[in-house]
């Protein structure tokens, strides 16, 4: 029951990365691919923090979120205005850099020795591992409910402008550069605050976290379930992390020397998918999702033309 709980927390934490993504690329058009670094980077300082320093666990979280936040500035006001490759390739190298600092910098994290124990917060209940549950889960439904209300709102509309033709929008006044900054900051703050809350669940932090599978994993939830539809994030991780990483290699009767053979046939299993949506469904197991908002502005013109026309 313990283990199924933590499957769950986890899938949850991967729901709220592939939310955290879609706003980022699925609305923005920014492909980061250094989610790993960002949340990694939440991860460790709240280990960091929690073990080294004795700060409180929900003080750590904060923290290290800051401290992700001030990064990812950084980061944003040397990359955003580059093109998309470039974008691409500098996150993808903050995460290694992430990565490999957890190795090299042994004095303060442990190096492959790990870093431990964070426990979980509510140490007087029985049940803490479920409350903590209830935590994520309330986390990221607000991340859900954020989302699809940043989608239909002014917000959204800009960012999606910005997504199709950043220099149309920049021509009629908006402030293309400050937006992306300022949503690239905030959703990789809130990708360190999810690392933050994931501490407790591994308990014992080692460099193997920090692998690559993590952002790969989440980019394909999202490209499967749609990248512009609020709910893709969601489908794709059910049915990536959900349907193999806890009914299959939970609960599927796989004889113990095949079971070694399960995550070679996972990942082939995520290339097949990737394929087949790439090749019949471009857009998604949901499709595209334009904002509510564009669509009544559109039908109220013609819906005047017709009582005209009447």
């Amino acid at each position: 029951m313990d283990y199924l709980i933590f499957s769950f927390s986890l899938m949850l934490v991967y729901i709220g990365l592939a939310q955290l993504l879609h706003v980022q690329f699925g609305l923005l058009g920014i492909p980061n691919f250094g989610v790993v670094g960002f949340w990694g980077l939440g991860l460790y300082g709240t280990g960091v923090l929690y073990v080294s320093y004795d700060v409180p666990l929900v003080p750590a979280i904060i923290v290290a979120s800051l401290i992700v936040a001030v990064v990812s500035y950084v980061l944003a006001s040397m990359v955003l205005q580059r093109s998309g490759q470039a974008i691409l390739a500098a996150t993808l190298a903050f995460a290694a850099m992430v990565a490999t600092l957890v190795v090299t910098e042994k004095q303060l994290t442990n190096g492959v020795q790990g870093l431990g124990t964070i426990g979980f917060p509510f140490g007087d209940l029985a049940s803490r591992n479920v409350v903590y549950f209830g935590v994520l889960l309330a986390v990221v439904v607000a991340l859900i409910w954020v989302s699809a209300k940043l989608r239909d709102s002014r917000m959204g509309r800009m960012m999606i402008a910005i997504r199709d033709n950043e220099e149309l929008a920049a021509s009629l006044g908006k402030d293309t550069a400050g937006t992306k900054r300022t949503v690239f900051v905030v959703t990789c703050a809130l990708m360190g605050l999810l690392g933050g809350l994931t501490a407790p669940l591994h308990q014992f932090l080692v460099p193997y976290h920090l692998a690559p599978s993590l952002t790969f994993a989440v980019w394909i939830a999202l490209v499967l379930g749609g990248k512009s539809h609020n709910l893709g994030a969601m489908i794709g991780v059910f049915a990536t992390f959900g349907l193999f990483d806890i009914l299959i290699e939970t609960y599927a009767p796989v004889p113990a020397e095949q079971a070694i053979m399960l995550p070679n046939f996972k990942l082939f299993c995520y290339g097949v998918l990737l394929v087949m949506i790439i090749m019949f469904r471009p857009a998604g197991m949901l499709g595209e999702d334009r904002p509510r908002h564009r669509a009544r502005a559109d039908a109220a013109p013609a819906n005047d033309t017709a009582v005209k026309e009447g």
